[in-house]
């Protein structure tokens, strides 16, 4: 490389720097990095200890539900009404067949933001608990606000199951699966329970 060329850029070098193109003014800054998903709709630090719960779920199953309580106790600490840290302790407390706390942060859940999420969430804990019946109520309320949310209708297939209803369990299996999520009639099927 000549001295002509080195010359050359670095002449484009400062006009590139002067009109803006490195740091000027003009520069715009870069979204904050949130790594932890915190959306700013609730306190930051309760948003944290949600963000470090949810992280342990894989599919609606709790890898470590003792340390997921710890985390949500401290987010609801610092925020009492936050739904979702509610509803996911609730499923934690189920998967350790604490059904008293369970079904009262759920049903907290559905006092404050009555949803199909909510109502779908209330409804799993009743089935675990035994209460089919419940189960079937709670979805059937879940999909009455969103009849496209495929976990209520494979919930309370899943508890028709449990009463014996197997061709309305079928159905909302079929329904579940056009809503977006197969498990429930795929399962059934496998089981005989459904026609292929």
């Amino acid at each position: 490389m000549n001295v002509r060329h080195i010359m050359l850029i670095l002449a484009l070098g400062a006009s590139l720097l002067l009109a803006g193109c490195f740091g000027g003014p003009e520069e715009h800054e870069l979204a904050p990095f949130n790594p932890m998903g915190i959306s700013g709709k609730h306190d930051p630090q309760a948003e944290k200890w949600f963000a470090m719960a949810h992280v342990l779920w894989k599919d609606n199953t709790c890898t470590d539900p003792d340390k997921a309580i710890e985390y949500l106790d401290k987010a609801l600490k610092i925020e009492p009404d936050y739904t979702q840290a509610l509803l996911r302790r609730g499923l934690a407390y189920s998967e350790q067949q604490r059904w008293e706390p369970a079904f009262a942060d759920m049903s907290r859940a559905v006092r404050l933001a009555p949803s199909a999420e909510t109502y779908t969430w209330r409804g799993l804990v009743m089935l675990r608990m035994g209460n089919a019946l419940g189960a079937i109520k709670d979805t059937t309320r879940a999909i009455q606000y969103d009849s496209a949310y495929n976990q209520a209708w494979n919930i309370r297939g899943g508890a028709k199951l449990v009463t014996g209803d197997a061709a309305g369990a079928c159905e909302d299996f079929t329904n579940g699966c056009s809503t977006g999520d197969c498990t429930g009639l795929e399962s059934a099927q496998r089981e005989n329970i459904c026609p292929k």
